[in-house]
């Protein structure tokens, strides 16, 4: 049992190539874990929770974490883990790269087996500016990225009792599995019968309420493609990528991810493929939705401040969203049906809209039609605005 335990452990990050575990060792630390550290969680979560395992009694863990480790999915265990098991005692990050050599923003972590006062200490950005404090007992698996939402100027959007997207949508996200299984099927033609070359439709290609799919070259599986399709007939000879490949031909509302903004548009026509990282919603079966109020409550000002809260330190970017699939669903839907309406016709029509500069003023009406929707008001719907204007760089 050690007094004091500081350290900056190694991240390796399973997404990367060059970081990834076996299987072998994943397993290993799974086990040893007890299970706490498991899927994609950066391998610094295996030496924190071992470190907290052997503080003293009176002991303190201080430990450098990738920024991530505020957010993510796959750190949820952990994070539940130290709020069952320790008193954690403060909290940092910041927006800047503070590592020369390295491109990963961090956080950092303490946290005490020693009982102390019920607050967490909290600080944000290269100069350690203090942070109003948090409360421990709000602490456990969910995001404590949440935690520096004031400091970060991402405004306060009381849900109320809305309910979730989830009880009208279901969501999915996609994965290596479908991304590689593209491999031999891409074809680049800006002309070809959609029925039988759909278009393959990448976060590039998904702006607020505009498809800009041939409009953009993009980069999939390491080739630049001007008008990329899929070879409905070579994925079709597998199993696997023929059933993907059909659930996903449906019409639904793809939402972006690493953006300001929830970025979303609508596949009417069930025409387009996602590629990773998209996500693919649609509405339930029965829901009183149609594809444009989905489309209209993704795209909220309300869910870009909501999803800012939870998922900063997700992305690439400081400023970037990246939800999964899960935490979409959780986002509040509108409580005004009549507003939440017009906000989808408004978004609909920017959609149509001939030139950036109508879409702009179709997407600005929608977004106050929106706040509206949610049951905003005053000076809570006039910060929602802003910050979602200043996001979107709409002026």
């Amino acid at each position: 049992a050690l007094d004091l335990i500081v350290g900056n452990p190694p991240f390796l990050n399973q997404l990367e190539v060059a970081t990834t575990a076996s299987r072998a060792r994943a397993a290993r630390i799974r086990e040893r874990s007890d299970g706490v550290v498991t899927g994609y969680a950066d391998l610094s979560a295996a030496f924190l929770l071992e470190s907290c395992r052997h503080a003293a009694p009176c002991g303190v863990v201080g430990f450098v974490m990738p920024q991530s480790f505020l957010a993510a999915a796959d750190a949820r265990a952990l994070r539940e883990w130290l709020a069952g098991n320790t008193q954690v005692a403060a909290l940092w990050t910041a927006d800047e790269r503070l590592f020369e050599d390295a491109g990963v923003r961090v956080c950092a972590v303490v946290a005490s087996s020693a009982p102390s006062k019920r607050t967490v200490e909290l600080a944000f950005g290269a100069g350690f500016s203090a942070v109003s404090a948090g409360e421990r007992d709000r602490l456990g698996g969910e995001p404590w990225s949440t935690l520096f939402a004031d400091a970060r100027g991402v405004p306060r959007v009381e849900g109320g009792d809305a309910p979730a997207l989830g009880s009208v949508a279901t969501a999915t996200a996609d994965f290596r599995d479908q991304f590689y299984g593209l491999k031999g099927a891409i074809v680049d033609r800006p002309d070809a019968d959609d029925a039988l070359f759909p278009r393959l439709v990448s976060t590039r290609h998904v702006d607020l309420a505009h498809g800009a799919w041939g409009d953009r070259p993009v980069r999939v599986l390491f080739e630049r493609y001007a008008a990329p399709r899929a070879d409905r007939a070579t994925l079709e000879r597998d199993a696997k990528m023929a059933a993907w490949m059909r659930a996903r031909l449906v019409p639904k509302v793809l939402v972006a991810t690493q953006t300001k903004v929830m970025e979303a548009v609508v596949d009417e026509r069930g025409a387009w493929l996602p590629v990773v990282p998209l996500i693919s919603a649609t509405p339930r079966d029965g829901a009183p939705i149609d594809l444009w109020m989905l489309a209209a409550a993704v795209a909220s000002p309300v869910a870009t401040a909501e999803a800012a809260r939870v998922s900063y330190g997700a992305a690439l970017g400081a400023e970037a969203i990246k939800l999964s699939a899960k935490q979409l669903l959780a986002l509040p839907l509108p409580i005004d049906r009549k507003a939440w309406c017009e906000s989808a016709r408004l978004f609909r029509s920017a959609s149509c809209a001939p030139d950036a500069r109508s879409r702009g003023e179709l997407l600005r009406r929608f977004a106050e039609s929106s706040c509206r929707a949610h049951g905003l008001c005053g000076p809570a719907a006039a910060e929602a605005l802003r910050f979602w204007t200043e996001r979107s760089c709409l002026r």
